[in-house]
């Protein structure tokens, strides 16, 4: 018996190895592992920005991963528009997730004091998605595969109840964490909505097995690190303050300028996460320079999505790239740019055709 324990195990990892081998390259990063200059990642912060709105520099990097939980599900919620869950490249997403946490870890590595904090956070944050795709993709390539009798195309109210939830979800976590998503709700209308007779009826079971089994666990399993949360980390702030060589010009409530210095330079309070890329494209686009963001002048991290020969960095060093896995010849890259440079960088962006995804605001 305890051969054929060892033999099992010894299968088993084999097999492991034989899928990592065989698994095509997703992740693109250059011969160097860490391209940003030494000299960006420790310019002096400024001192102009208020204590409670100075961040880290390293976050601007850190935030990838976690950032890349949103970019998963809002392409799973595009994709299940026109096709089902079970033909999404889920393991690809466990894959890519891992990538980018190292190449981020690689190239802040030895530079800044460990910040054990944020580096915990997103490692529940990866072991937790890589628990929750590995299951889902297990699950679809045996039952999901055997009831999804349309090739893949969407046939049941509850494949599309799916892709209006997941839609919801990435709307909700653009600006909060994933448990505050109310999954009951979901649930609630998954079971009063959506008709319970229609073709496909086998599908239909199923899908509706599968959605509730997936929105009762989540909903449990947020709770609980929502708790966790409450009781390890404060409270993140919703703003962020930045320093521009002159103020926005136009309309933009969510843009308050706080002071004016001597120089026409403002100090102004913006919203952070999703919200922030828009005003920092705008600002771009009228050729307002940052002269900080949350109290540094050191590089920052920006997302964008094009073509794979479509990008010319310029000042910036790319990072990483990453293929998309619905979209055939299209690219995430990161690219690393001075606070300073951020302004260019967004507009060498949109000449190029690069649709800019986010701006990693610390």
């Amino acid at each position: 018996m305890k051969r054929l324990y060892v033999i099992a195990w010894c299968a088993a990892m084999l097999a492991v190895a034989s899928f990592r081998q065989a698994r095509p390259t997703t992740t693109f990063r250059a011969a160097d592992r860490a391209p940003v200059p030494r000299e960006w990642l420790l310019k002096p912060a400024s001192d102009l920005t208020p204590e409670e709105h100075r961040r880290t520099p390293d976050q601007t990097f850190l935030t990838y991963p976690e950032w890349f939980l949103v970019f998963g599900p809002a392409e799973y919620a595009e994709s299940l528009r026109l096709r089902t869950a079970t033909s999404f490249p889920l393991v690809t997403h466990i894959q890519q997730a891992w990538e980018s946490d190292a190449a981020v870890s690689d190239q802040i590595g030895g530079i800044y004091p460990p910040n054990e904090e944020y580096n915990t956070m997103i490692k529940v944050i990866n072991i937790s998605s890589t628990l929750e795709f590995g299951i889902k993709a297990a699950y679809e390539e045996t039952v999901g595969r055997i009831t999804d009798v349309n090739g893949g195309v969407v046939a049941t109210d509850e494949d599309r109840f799916a892709a209006d939830f997941a839609g919801e979800y990435v709307k909700v976590i653009e600006h909060v964490p994933w448990y505050d998503f109310d999954f009951i709700s979901q649930t609630k209308r998954l079971w009063s909505e959506v008709p319970w007779l229609g073709e496909h009826p086998l599908r239909k079971l199923e899908r509706r097995y599968f959605l509730t089994s997936e929105l009762l666990v989540k909903a449990a399993y947020g709770w609980v690190i929502k708790q966790a949360a409450a009781s390890t980390y404060a409270k993140p702030l919703m703003v962020t303050c930045v320093i521009l060589e002159r103020p926005l010009t136009g309309a933009h409530e969510d843009a308050t300028v706080i002071q004016t210095f001597a120089d026409g330079s403002v100090l102004a309070e913006w919203p952070r996460y999703a919200a922030f890329t828009p005003l920092a494209i705008e600002a771009a686009r009228q050729g307002i320079a940052f002269r900080a963001i949350a109290g540094n002048r050191t590089a920052v991290l920006v997302s964008a999505v094009g073509p794979s020969d479509s990008i010319s960095p310029g000042q910036a060093k790319i990072l990483f790239s990453q293929s998309i896995p619905t979209k055939p010849g299209l690219r995430r890259w990161a690219v690393a740019t001075q606070v300073s440079e951020l302004h260019n960088t967004l507009r060498q962006m949109e000449s190029d055709g690069l649709n800019v995804e986010h701006v990693f605001d610390f």
